[in-house]
């Protein structure tokens, strides 16, 4: 089996991953807001729980981005990589810090608290609620470096600033660089292919880069499983990224992980 083949499998095994994750902590409860409206909310506002709702994001994500690149709808598909990679980070650093011992990182626990803060449900309220300063990508990553030293912080730095240039690429798309306007251009004919880009390598390059993405998730996945000591989907995530890591696209540098686009 090719590593693509591998992938598109393995991308359809995460729903069940990331259900037989969440079932501890399930059924939600349903909260009533006023008269008209209801949400649905874990029965744990944990750091553990905010993990498994950043792997259910992220699992959805991979998937769209996935089917959005088979279809050449190549940025749009790039911007949710965008989201993804965003809640990969999230999951790590969480983890990290869980890992850690001890109390978390100040940036690490609002981080947690403002994720399952309650939210505005209408405009009425939005003028006359207080809204918080979120905390940032940066304030969070930083948090990996909790209680790490030596060599092992040296490698949680190089990932991170390898992290930020990949964020930095990618958020081209979720801004509407100059350049992410004109990979729709096509040459042959000079119009805007905004119903899907017909160049079927051009598509291939980006189902490469979901691919590629795919290894982050997987790898959040199994951290979270070990961080909520799910023995079943953490053997099997570990697993999937062995597979991965031995196959390509996943065992080089190529493909859309070394481009700067």
């Amino acid at each position: 089996m090719d590593g693509i083949t591998f992938g598109r499998n393995l991308i359809k095994q995460l729903g069940d991953w990331v259900n037989a994750l969440a079932a501890p902590i399930m059924p939600p409860r349903v909260v009533l807001e006023g008269e008209e409206y209801l949400r649905l909310e874990f029965r744990e506002h944990l750091p553990h729980t905010a993990m498994i709702g950043k792997a259910i994001r992220a699992a959805s994500g991979i998937g769209a981005a996935l089917a959005l690149a088979d279809l050449g709808y190549i940025v749009e598909c790039g911007s949710i990589l965008r989201m993804v990679s965003d809640f990969c980070s999230e999951i790590d650093s969480i983890g990290q810090a869980l890992n850690g011992g001890g109390e978390l990182p100040a940036a690490v626990q609002t981080f947690v608290d403002q994720y399952f803060a309650k939210r505005m449900m209408t405009a009425d309220q939005f003028p006359n609620e207080k809204r918080p300063r979120y905390v940032s990508r940066d304030e969070l990553a930083k948090s990996e470096l909790y209680g790490a030293k030596g060599e092992g912080r040296a490698r949680h730095e190089q990932i991170r600033y390898t992290r930020q240039y990949l964020n930095y690429v990618y958020d081209g798309f979720v801004h509407c660089t100059y350049a992410s306007t004109m990979e729709l251009c096509d040459p042959r004919t000079w119009h805007f292919m905004v119903d899907g880009h017909q160049d079927a390598s051009k598509r291939e390059e980006y189902v490469e880069a979901v691919m590629l993405k795919l290894h982050e998730v997987v790898v959040a996945i199994e951290i979270t499983a070990a961080m909520t000591a799910h023995a079943t989907v953490f053997n099997a995530a570990r697993e999937a990224r062995h597979a991965m890591d031995a196959s390509q696209p996943w065992n080089t540098l190529g493909g859309l992980r070394g481009r700067n686009r």
